[in-house]
Parts: C-alpha cells; sequence; structure tokens
C-alpha cells in the first residue's frame, strides 16, 4: 500500500471502484438491515477504518516535507478528496501547503504559550488568542484551497472542465479547439466559453480532473488508474516523435530513435508509451543541468527489432520525421555498404535541414549537393 496511481487514487478506489469513507456508510446501512450479523459488520468497518489509517500513513510517507509535518497534516484535517489531491500534487504544490503548515503550528505555539500563562488574560494574551485561532482558520483554508484548486472556479468553469474530461476519456487525445468544437455541438457549454479559454481552463486546472497537456502543442490527454488515455497509439507516438524526439543513424552506422521530454508530465509520456509500445528503453530522471531542478526523461530505441517496431508502426502518421524514418527502415534492409551510406547522408542532412549552415557543412564535408541527398531520398 505504499505506491499509487499517478492518478492519485487512493487503495480503496483503485481496488474497490469507491472510497473508504463510501464503503464505511454502505456496512453501516448494511448494519442497520442486518441486526444479526452487527458484530460482524462491525468488525468490517474496524478492518476498513485501520487500512485507511494505514493508507494515511503511506501518503504521508511519499513527500519528505510532509513526513515532517504529518501531525500538523492530521490536526488540519484531511477528507478522502484531500488525500487524493496530496498524492497527486504534493510535490508541485508543496511551497503553499509547506506554508500553511509552518502557520498552522505558529498558531499552535501561541496558543500553548497562552495555556501556560499562570496570570489572569488582559488585552494582549486576548488578542494573541483570536490572531492565533484566525491564523488557524487561515491555514486550513490555504491548505485546503492549494489541494482542490478547481474550488476557486466558477460552477460553468468546473463543469467545462468535467466536460472536457469526459471526452478526453471518449476519444482520447485532443487539441483544446477540437474539445471545444466537440463540447459545442453538444450544446453542453456556455456561449460565453471561448476555445482559447477553455485551453487556459485546461491548461491551468486540468489535473485537477486528471487532464495533462498532451505530447504536442496544444493537445491534452486524459489519465485514468492505468495511465494515459489513448485510442491511437502509433499516431500518438508520432505525434511525440514529431515534436520531441529523433531518428538518426550515429558515424559507426548504428541506426537510433528516441523520445525527449521534461518535468513530471514528461516522465508520464515516456513511461505510458513504453507500456503501450512495448519496447524502448527508459532513462528517467536525468539532471540536464546543476543549477536546476527540471529534470529530463528519455525512451531511446537502440535493438532493431525495437527501431524496427517503432518506425513502422508510426510511419503512416509522421509529418515532420518522415523521411528520416523511411531512410532507417531502408537502411536495417538494405545489404550496399555503398547504398547504406547514401541512406545514412540522407538521415543526418534532413535532420540538420532547418540549420542551413550546419547543413552546408555537412555537403561540404562529404563533397555532394542538396541535389545529390534528394535523389537518394526520392529512391527509398
Amino acid at each position: 500500500m505504499t505506491s499509487f496511481p499517478d492518478n492519485g487514487e487512493g487503495w480503496f478506489e483503485t481496488n474497490l471502484g469507491y472510497s473508504a469513507s463510501s464503503l464505511v456508510k454502505r456496512l453501516k446501512k448494511a448494519r442497520r438491515h442486518n441486526k444479526d450479523n452487527r458484530d460482524f459488520i462491525d468488525k468490517a468497518i474496524e478492518d476498513v477504518r485501520s487500512l485507511k489509517a494505514m493508507e494515511m500513513d503511506a501518503t504521508l510517507k511519499m513527500h519528505d516535507w510532509s513526513i515532517k509535518h504529518s501531525d500538523t497534516i492530521r490536526d488540519i484535517g484531511v477528507n478522502d478528496k484531500d488525500m487524493r489531491a496530496l498524492r497527486k500534487f504534493g510535490d508541485s504544490r508543496k511551497v503553499s501547503l509547506q506554508r500553511a503548515c509552518h502557520q498552522w503550528e505558529r498558531a499552535e505555539d501561541t496558543l500553548k504559550m497562552l495555556e501556560e500563562y499562570e496570570d489572569v488574560w488582559g488585552d494582549e494574551q486576548k488578542k494573541s488568542w483570536v490572531d492565533a485561532m484566525q491564523a488557524k482558520r487561515d491555514a486550513r483554508k490555504v491548505w485546503k484551497t492549494t489541494l482542490n484548486q478547481m474550488e476557486r472556479l466558477t460552477n460553468k468553469e468546473k463543469e467545462a472542465l468535467r466536460k472536457s474530461a469526459d471526452i478526453l476519456q471518449e476519444r482520447g487525445q485532443m487539441t483544446g479547439r477540437t474539445i471545444h468544437e466537440n463540447l459545442m455541438e453538444k450544446g453542453v457549454l456556455h456561449n460565453s466559453m471561448t476555445a482559447m479559454k477553455l485551453s487556459k481552463l485546461l491548461s491551468m486546472y486540468g489535473e485537477e480532473v486528471d487532464v495533462i497537456s498532451g505530447n504536442q502543442r496544444s493537445t491534452f490527454v486524459k489519465m485514468d488508474k492505468t495511465g494515459l488515455i489513448i485510442k491511437d497509439p502509433w499516431a500518438y507516438a508520432a505525434g511525440f516523435l514529431d515534436a520531441d524526439g529523433y531518428i538518426t543513424i550515429t558515424k559507426r552506422g548504428e541506426p537510433r530513435a528516441g523520445f525527449i521530454a521534461t518535468g513530471a508530465r514528461g516522465k508520464i509520456h515516456c513511461e505510458q508509451l513504453q507500456k503501450t509500445l512495448g519496447c524502448g528503453v527508459l532513462q528517467l530522471d536525468q539532471k540536464v543541468y546543476s543549477d536546476t531542478q527540471r529534470s529530463q526523461h528519455r525512451l531511446q530505441f537502440y535493438s532493431k527489432a525495437d527501431i524496427h517496431k517503432l518506425l513502422k508502426g508510426i510511419l503512416p502518421f509522421l509529418e515532420m520525421k518522415k523521411t528520416q524514418a523511411k531512410a532507417v527502415l531502408a537502411y536495417l534492409e538494405e545489404p550496399d555498404s555503398l547504398r547504406k551510406n547514401e541512406l545514412l547522408k540522407v538521415v543526418r542532412y534532413h535532420n540538420w535541414s532547418d540549420d542551413t549552415k550546419k547543413a552546408t557543412a555537412l555537403l561540404d564535408e562529404w563533397g555532394v549537393q542538396a541535389d545529390d541527398v534528394a535523389k537518394w531520398a526520392e529512391a527509398i
């Protein structure tokens, strides 16, 4: 019970489909109608609560900072929704959450000192007590609103987010504009909700309904307890590779392909893609620069079998890197060394085609013209 799905669902939600609180309510209702089994049901309720306490401990141990404030967090009070949010956002929102804990603890220290005050309280002590109680109320409010940021939104905005999540659950990754068009056709969006406003809403609050940015610009994708919801894995992989991937052949003649992403969302995309395609090697949480906390994640393809499987699957959906994919696929099957050398040059030249200086330097190094590379590519 020490690990949870990426969408923050707890042990009960993941395995039973509803929370511990809901289960206890069901058991209490059953107890009213099954008095002969009252003792058995009471024991079941006790067991559920024990498991819930274990789940709470496991949640607090997920983050270094929350371990230090575990007693405070229990005092502030966390319901099932708070615990789910703490699992999902405990790291990304830790600054505000820690601030709420510190404020609560300072207020508690003040109240303890007042309890030990032996004389009759004067105006100063009374004011300190009032201020401390207000500080605790403020800390609890910060804690709750930080974990559940959708509470800041209007009912129309909340409904737009939920409907967007529903359509992404049904159809897979989509652009914000396409989501807006589909929801407007269904008549479930208020006329004031423009495509731009919906996209901004999803970017800022999408994670509250398990929606994150997709692997292509301006797209969004839904998560469930099994991971990202991907309806067409090869189209998804092609978009990812076009945007944040590479296809190359090393100077030693070794074909390579891979995906590169940053941050927590990028990590999710790399992990999901490997799970979905069933191939590739993950390299996660790599520090690109020593002075930044942002991590880089890669899904690399080294073996001929993996590269062939990847490129064959994504080829029909590629746009920007289709020539490189076709050249590498041909390279894998080509026995003639001269032709293999031509295909290598096709791949390397097209990888640098946006950099005129570098592309020209390659042509000079090889002693060929751009037209020669074009003819090699056309022959694939």
